[in-house]
């Protein structure tokens, strides 16, 4: 809590001293969630969020924006309460350069980012981005950290999990508590209320337009865990480290408990317009690094001790979109995306059992239905999707943004490597395919003004019957249906 607070009178003093930012915007938000579901029909839960944030006039070149929010979730078991410094920071902006870039814009603080893909690493961070803007390339720079994330920020509306690369960050998580619980709760004390601590560091190379209008990208993203770098620093104060590395070498086998995960994907895209109207997206990660495995050892007095295995994995993936703007603004895409697995993983979280660990392992989860969403491991899936403003035809301004959209998700797995979800079928084998099933989604989107927001999300998941195990949550035909409506004044 202490490094919060220094964090943000450091950032509010760093803005005061910007001596022109003498125009300040001070606002609010109102967002409710409900979401309702048949894997826990009694387990529905409520949301309620408000926000406060603040922003300063530009000033010469910089400007400071903070959003703070407050969410109170009600659900079978009773009443919790979230607190999510949802963003904090310090832009700056220079487009007026003699010499070097045309454009250099800057950040500090709490922000949102993502890799060129979103499917590596897409959530808020703490610490910088830098973009320098040529006339034919742009070069961006973001290094940051996790640790500051709070584990518990609300389930529906701020529905961003906790950064899980390895077992002990799996460990800190299922012990993980909220703000409010650990200040009121004394059952809390103990627990943690910070995210896996993790720097992050994403390089972005782009070159605008360069053969037939196509952008090509160039990225690297990497992360590693802190960990190692703070038990040495409690190692001189005599402290214990809440959630301890296991070290190479070791004998012992621990179930809840990992080694560091160090990871890097080295990745590379072309997108823009093919024919027409239609314009593509094509993508491909390299991933490397290290993680812990329990393996053989013939000079170990049990035959096994942990060592630490080279990553070598792929994730590579397309879309397709073709827009109809004089049918209603239609828009049809389609679009696959696979990340590799491992068949030797004794888990979704480290252990491999022989040669190269190849499981492939985003620093963020997700990708997926909103029921059914396996993230990049062990996985492919296609998609296809149509989405159009049905109603803006009519002379009335408030409905002619609704926007409908419906696609379809079918997921296969790889290999008989674990996946990012439970229940799988131990006797499911590849001579069955490997079809884990289908998820169709339908959203309305819909902003009659520009300060009231709604979304309807629902979805249904399709399991093939012999991929779960009979009993585990999604094993039968899955619904479930979201409602959020957002206010800002």
């Amino acid at each position: 809590m202490k490094r919060l607070l220094i964090i943000l009178l450091s950032v509010l003093l760093v803005a005061a001293a910007g001596g022109s930012l003498t125009a300040f915007d001070i606002g609010g938000t109102v967002t409710s969630g409900t979401d309702l579901s048949t894997l826990d029909i009694a387990g529905a839960s409520t949301e309620l969020e408000a926000g406060l944030w603040l922003e300063t006039g530009k000033g010469d070149h910089y400007s400071f924006e903070m959003k703070l929010d407050l969410t109170a979730a009600v659900t079978d078991e009773g009443f919790d309460f979230y607190f999510n410094p949802d963003y904090l920071k310090l832009d700056g902006l220079w487009d007026n350069l003699d010499y070097g870039p045309s454009v250099l814009a800057t950040s500090f603080g709490r922000f949102s980012t993502s890799d060129f893909t979103s499917k590596i690493f897409s959530q808020k961070l703490d610490g910088m981005i830098m973009n320098f803007n040529y006339p034919a390339v742009e070069f961006t720079f973001t290094a940051g950290t996790t640790a500051l994330m709070f584990t518990k920020s609300g389930s529906i509306l701020n529905s961003a999990s906790s950064t899980i690369l390895s077992r002990t960050d799996a460990a800190q998580a299922n012990n993980g508590t909220s703000l409010m619980e650990l200040l009121f709760d004394p059952a809390a004390a103990g627990k943690s209320v910070f995210d896996s601590p993790r720097a992050v560091e994403i390089i972005t190379l782009t070159l605008p337009q360069v053969v037939a209008k196509q952008n090509i990208t160039l990225s690297m993203v990497a992360q590693e865990d802190l960990r190692p770098f703070f038990e040495v620093v409690k190692d001189y104060s005599d402290e214990t480290t809440a959630y301890p590395l296991i070290q190479e070498g070791e004998i012992d086998y621990y179930a809840d408990r990992g080694g560091a995960v160090d990871t890097m994907y080295i990745g590379t895209g072309v997108s823009g317009p093919s024919i027409g109207s239609l314009y593509h997206n094509v993508y491909y990660y390299f991933g490397t690094g290290r993680a812990l495995s329990y393996a053989a050892d013939g000079n170990s007095s049990t035959g096994f001790s942990y060592q630490y295995d080279v990553i070598t994995s792929h994730m590579a993936g397309f879309s397709l979109d073709y827009f109809m703007p004089w049918l209603f603004n239609s828009r049809i895409s389609a679009g696959a995306n696979f990340g590799t697995g491992d068949a030797d993983a004794e888990g979704i979280y480290e252990g491999n059992r022989e040669g190269y660990y190849t499981q492939f392992t985003p620093v963020t989860a997700g990708g997926g239905g909103m029921i059914f969403s396996p993230g990049l491991t062990n996985i492919f899936s296609a998609s296809a999707s149509y989405s159009l403003k049905p109603l803006e035809w009519l002379p009335l301004p408030f409905l002619n943004d609704m926007q409908v959209a419906a696609v379809i998700m079918p997921f296969w797995r790889l290999t008989e490597g674990p996946l990012a979800v439970s229940g799988i079928n131990s006797n499911f084998t590849l001579e069955d395919g490997n079809y884990l099933g289908s998820e169709i989604d339908l959203s309305v989107n819909w902003r009659p003004f520009s300060d009231l927001g709604v979304i309807f999300q629902t979805g249904l998941f399709l399991p093939y019957s012999d991929a779960f195990e009979t009993g585990s949550d999604i094993s039968n035909p899955t619904f479930m249906a979201k409602l959020n409506v957002s206010l800002s004044f």
